[in-house]
């Protein structure tokens, strides 16, 4: 069944964490930020299994008490950081520090859960380096609630630093899933969307919580998107609109109604981060909403429409980019999709293809290959990025509880896959590179 033979509308968009930018540098395989750098899913690695075993690969551990949530992971050197609704008081939610064998190092509350809608955990936490705060330098996470507080932390040892209610002051109104963006960072502040009637977003000092500038009003209803940062440029997406801030002082530089362009009857529930290559951004939406390429105009005058598709467009599981194609799976109901590629230049579908009688799910590129997740069992796949969908290994994962819908992670060689409560570490590096580090 193609997307064209089917269009099934379905009820249920649920919100899958958002992620966050972050200035300063780390090592080269840290991922500091959802979905790696520049929220783009694709994570920098070499010396990675082309093939897996047979029988699948096996985890090298497996923590089964995080509590409840769909963040991913971000990983900085020996330190691993995930988002949880707090098993003990299921009304807030918490940030728990793990080290790399999954070991627990400190866990602290962040503040109010959502708890309507599939109440659990949704932002990813980001990692911001040295920051100034009071007579000490620290590095920071950061991570926001479904209710809208900004929560910061020592690194280190999970010491609160401050937090900060960034709906309730902008009249922030959070969409029927709560608030999921991971919040982005760039030279000491922190950008949030309240999108609220008094800001679209606002920047936030890392040092200590304080309101640095709010941009203005878009007069929109909140989306589910993690922004991405371009040098001193943040680009988000609302329910009706994409558009562009001067990070520096909050001034909109530029908005476009996505809403008009996408081809879907029923828009507005957007939760994927738009990809983003030298002066052109694909935005794209499940619910038949398709996909949009646009160029980014010069002197901030906006963008221009270059192609569309109607195949392509994945519920929350986002896209990635890879040498000239756009991969990742379409929206034929809540509980179906197929895995596509669609070249980047023309919009022109590759391919269109149900993955034996699996679901649409999340997508993440690393070492010239494509990891795809899919939540209708939990099948995780290596996927050989050519003409056809080329399933080179696959596996289903056997722990953790409810849905299969956090993204997954790469970091110097390990794949780290959260289900729920639980989180397993697999190792991916081949033979001759696991040798050499024994």
């Amino acid at each position: 069944m193609t997307k064209k033979d089917s269009r099934m509308k379905g009820s249920l968009a649920i919100v899958l964490l958002g992620t966050l930018l972050v200035a300063g540098t780390s090592n080269a395989s840290d991922v500091m930020q959802f979905r790696g750098q520049s929220a783009q899913g694709s994570y920098d690695e070499s010396g990675l299994l082309k093939q897996w075993p047979e029988d699948g690969l096996k985890p090298m551990w497996v923590n089964p008490e995080l509590g409840a949530g769909w963040s991913s992971v971000t990983k900085v050197k020996d330190r691993l950081y995930v988002n949880c609704e707090d098993a003990t008081d299921r009304k807030k939610e918490q940030v728990i520090c793990l080290d790399l064998d999954g070991k627990k190092i400190w866990q602290t509350q962040t503040g109010n859960a959502w708890d309507k809608s599939y109440p659990a955990a949704r932002s990813t936490p980001t990692f911001i380096p040295q920051v100034k705060t009071g007579s000490q330098t620290i590095d920071m996470v950061v991570v926001l609630t479904g209710q809208g507080e900004v929560a910061c932390f020592n690194a280190k040892d999970g010491a609160l630093i401050w937090s900060k209610d960034i709906a309730t002051p902008f009249g922030g109104k959070p969409g029927r899933w709560g608030y999921a963006e991971s919040l982005t960072a760039r030279d000491g502040l922190i950008f949030a969307t309240p999108c609220g009637n008094q800001a679209s977003v606002v920047a936030l000092r890392a040092s200590n919580g304080d309101i640095a500038w709010q941009a203005p009003s878009n007069g929109d209803n909140c989306a589910y998107v993690s922004p991405i940062l371009d040098g001193k440029k943040l680009i988000q997406l609302t329910s009706t609109y994409v558009f562009c801030i001067d990070t520096d002082n909050g001034k909109m530089l530029w908005k476009h109604s996505y809403a008009q362009d996408a081809s879907g009857k029923w828009k507005g529930i957007n939760c994927n981060t738009p990809l983003l290559k030298d002066n052109q951004l694909f935005v794209t939406a499940g619910y038949n909403q398709g996909g949009v390429m646009y160029e980014i105009l010069p002197a901030n005058k906006g963008l221009k429409v270059l192609w569309k598709t109607d195949d392509l467009d994945p519920h929350h599981g986002g896209a990635v980019q890879l040498n000239g194609r756009i991969y990742g799976s379409n929206w034929i109901n809540n509980g179906n999709g197929n895995w596509l590629s669609v070249d980047w230049n023309t919009g022109k579908t590759i391919y269109d293809t149900k993955w034996d009688n699996l679901g649409k799910g999340s997508i993440i590129t690393a070492d010239g290959m494509i990891y795809i997740y899919e939540e209708k069992r939990g099948t995780i796949g290596l996927v050989k990025p050519t003409d056809q969908f080329q399933v080179v290994s696959q596996f289903q994962i056997d722990f953790g509880s409810r849905e299969h819908w956090s993204h997954p992670v790469i970091s110097d060689g390990i794949l780290y896959v959260r289900h729920g409560d639980a989180l397993a570490a697999y190792d991916l590096r081949s033979k001759k590179r696991t040798a050499s580090r024994e």
